[in-house]
């Protein structure tokens, strides 16, 4: 019908106004319509949008996760967790964004503030431990003590003294061992520098190619008129709107098609082989600054882990399906070949534990996070990488007789 009154408006006899007149009105009415779809849609959003416990757990009994937490208490933690906008940072290309809240609380210097609240710049008179990672070391969903460098932090008072170390949460969203590295490096050449550094990964080495801007940037590089329209796009109202319809859980997929789909050989080695690379790397920097590296390789729900006892065992892991098939991948060469000392196998801690240790599908309870603390801890200490306090005189001659140092370690390591 538009078609003909076009025609029609550019007969002679309708004339240059005419035209002139259909199209202006033509353009109106289009950018009213846009714009009153877009407020419907930014209305519908504010009004109708879950709390962030309905968004997540549905009919899912959130408290089995949160013991002794209240709804609202939840609820709070849960937007502060997932409301805060990551911020851009060199090098790295992001970071989490400075925060203070109740629950969450991220230092201006880019990492979460833990128990005991360690002081920044560091002290040089303390064991300073910088701890990196993904959301999972961050704590996504757990409040400031109850991460896993909060544990660990509570691991090391007791067995060091209070106030011995200074633990820091160098966990970020996405963060795998690559921009992990970067970060690392970069806190090194502006004086930073620990006593030892932990690198907790796994989930994030298969789940991520590149950091997750990588593809916005290199659009605003590349064409940045066209990446801009694009930002701008998936920004409005109504894009939203139908971004958070189509985000319904999808029921989990078969062995068979989750294989299909993500047991890819080649691709995975090449995740393992990174992360050897950026090992090796860290290794050497940290050499030349006398930091003790420790590499811990992390529990993930996909990989010994029963399902049943997942609040969201039922539903698609999506990009994280690569870690069952990834994990798998890294045993086997870890048999062929053992680790290094300063390497932790912790993805197996869970086989057995047949209750809840995740908050939603990949991040940890507070429970499971003291437990990886705990392992984390166990490795500084057995393996000498921070110094046990010397025992009183009247302890020491006590133990004449008893086995070596080493083989009790060896004993608790089996």
């Amino acid at each position: 019908m538009w078609a003909v009154k076009l025609r029609q408006a550019a007969t002679p006899r309708g004339g240059g106004r005419q035209l002139y007149s259909f199209v202006v009105l033509t353009l109106f009415h289009g950018l009213v319509a846009f714009a009153a779809l877009n407020l419907a849609a930014w209305i519908f959003l504010k009004g109708a949008s879950p709390d962030p416990i309905t968004l997540t757990y549905g009919d899912r009994a959130f408290a089995l996760v949160y013991p002794g937490h209240s709804q609202a208490d939840v609820r709070e933690l849960l937007r502060e967790t997932w409301s805060r906008p990551i911020t851009w940072e060199p090098f790295t290309e992001y970071r989490e964004r400075r925060f203070q809240g109740r629950f969450v609380n991220v230092h201006p210097a880019g990492f979460r503030v833990s128990r005991g609240r360690a002081a920044w710049p560091t002290e040089p008179g303390r064991l300073n431990v910088f701890v990196f990672g993904g959301s999972t070391t961050f704590g996504y969903g757990v409040a400031d003590d109850e991460t896993i460098v909060s544990g660990l932090q509570a691991f090391l008072d007791q067995r060091l003294g209070a106030g011995k170390a200074a633990c820091y949460n160098f966990g970020r969203g996405s963060y795998y061992s690559t921009t992990e590295r970067i970060l690392f490096e970069n806190l090194l050449t502006e004086g930073d520098v620990p006593k030892v550094a932990v690198f907790v990964d796994g989930l994030n080495e298969f789940a991520f190619g590149a950091p997750f801007p990588a593809e916005l940037l290199r659009k605003a590089v590349n064409r940045p008129v066209r990446g801009a329209l694009a930002e701008l796009e998936s920004e409005l109202p109504v894009a939203q709107l139908i971004a958070r319809l189509k985000a319904g859980r999808m029921p989990r997929r078969s062995n068979a098609e989750l294989a299909a789909s993500f047991d890819d050989p080649e691709l995975l080695d090449s995740r393992i082989e990174r992360y050897e690379a950026n090992r090796r790397l860290i290794r050497a920097a940290a050499s030349a600054w006398s930091v003790q590296p420790l590499f811990v390789w992390q529990p993930v729900p996909t990989y010994r882990y029963d399902l049943r006892y997942h609040l969201f065992g039922d539903l698609d892991f999506g990009i994280n399906n690569y870690s069952s098939f990834g994990y798998a991948r890294m045993a086997l060469r870890l048999r062929s070949a053992p680790p290094e000392p300063d390497f932790v196998w912790a993805a197996d801690m869970q086989e057995g534990v047949r209750e809840p240790l995740y908050v939603d599908q990949v991040h940890y309870t507070a429970a499971m996070s003291t437990l990886v603390a705990e392992r984390i801890g166990r490795a500084l200490l057995q393996d000498g990488i921070l110094p046990l306090p010397a025992p009183p005189a009247v302890a020491r001659a006590g133990l004449a007789g008893q086995r070596p140092h080493g083989a009790l370690r060896s004993a608790r390591h089996g």
